[in-house]
């Protein structure tokens, strides 16, 4: 009898769990769609029902505000940005909530909002979430880590506000205008790149699944930070200096100038920073925070374009 207690246990316990990871394996996306609402999954794997044709939109992540405008949508509010200019025109003067990881809760609850859209990737909006389902706020988390986010986004937005597809050639000329240059760039050898990410914190390696990265190697470069399961991970001159890589970028988060004056200071200035092919060539980039810090939304084109052009300096490249 006690064995078949202990059987019976461990089945429940192997039951539970292949359940929990098949719910965490699913991927994120409309469940099922009526006239009125759609039911999402998260990138958790939790669902909800979402309301369409929302009127008082709080969108908690600068880099959502410009794919939820091009997907046919309006905000009341959005979180303080950087730099405005990553912003649509008619959401630049849009009350703000706070930043992006500290949301001011009351301020959002004064909106009054029959919807309030958040990222995954931050614990504090994930508690947001939360609060807000629990006050009958519909609320949701997406993932927006990089290019390949923004195709699945677009629609989903797009549904969400009810937006005729024909309506969104916004959205179309992007992921058109993509695809063209990164087949452009295609023809060309591939050079070895790595992309620093720079913050007051210090320096970090992003992975192909940051988003400058993420297009690089769209574009044909090979990073020379191994795959994980992280944005980003250690850097070290040292290791930079085994790499030597032919192009290196810098993305900043914070004081532009400030970031690349610490750079050049603790990195750049370094001995053996002249033994890099990259420096030897001319080859360091420090990157606009409007296209690369932020995703681009509709400005990917853009982004993409500057990449290419200087990951292969010479060539000619059409949108």
């Amino acid at each position: 009898m006690l064995g078949d207690g202990i059987e019976m246990r461990l089945l429940s316990f192997f039951c539970f769990f292949f359940t929990l990871c098949a719910v965490h394996a699913a991927a994120s996306g409309i469940v099922s769609e009526t006239a009125e609402s759609i039911r999402y999954r998260q990138p958790d794997g939790l669902e909800v029902t979402l309301p369409k044709h929302p009127k008082r939109v709080v969108v908690g992540y600068g880099s959502l505000v410009p794919v939820w405008y091009c997907a046919g949508g309006t905000a009341v509010a959005i979180p303080e940005v950087q730099s405005k200019s990553a912003l649509p025109e008619a959401a630049r003067g849009l009350p703000t909530v706070g930043t992006f990881s500290t949301l001011n809760t009351e301020k959002v609850l004064e909106l009054r909002p029959d919807l309030v859209v958040l990222i995954n990737k931050l614990n504090s909006h994930l508690r947001l979430r939360e609060l807000l389902t629990a006050m009958k706020i519909p609320a949701f988390t997406v993932k927006y880590d990089n290019y390949r986010d923004f195709e699945a986004l677009t629609d989903l937005f797009r549904r969400l506000n009810n937006t005729d597809p024909a309506r969104c050639a916004a959205a179309r000329q992007v992921t058109d205008s993509v695809n063209r240059i990164v087949a452009q760039a295609g023809q060309y050898p591939a050079p070895r790149f790595t992309t620093v990410f720079a913050q007051a914190a210090g320096f970090r390696a992003e992975t192909d699944l940051a988003n400058t990265s993420c297009m690089l190697s769209m574009l044909g470069g090979k990073n020379t930070v191994p795959p994980s399961d992280g944005l980003r991970t250690g850097f070290s001159i040292e290791q930079l200096l085994l790499d030597n890589p032919d192009v290196i970028f810098v993305v900043m988060m914070g004081n532009n100038k400030a970031l690349e004056k610490k750079f050049r200071h603790e990195i750049m200035s370094q001995k053996a920073w002249r033994e890099l092919d990259a420096h030897r060539t001319g080859r360091v980039h420090f990157l606009p925070s409007d296209l690369y810090l932020y995703l681009a939304g509709p400005r990917f084109p853009e982004a993409f374009l500057h990449l290419a052009q200087l990951l292969y300096p010479g060539r000619e490249f059409a949108r």
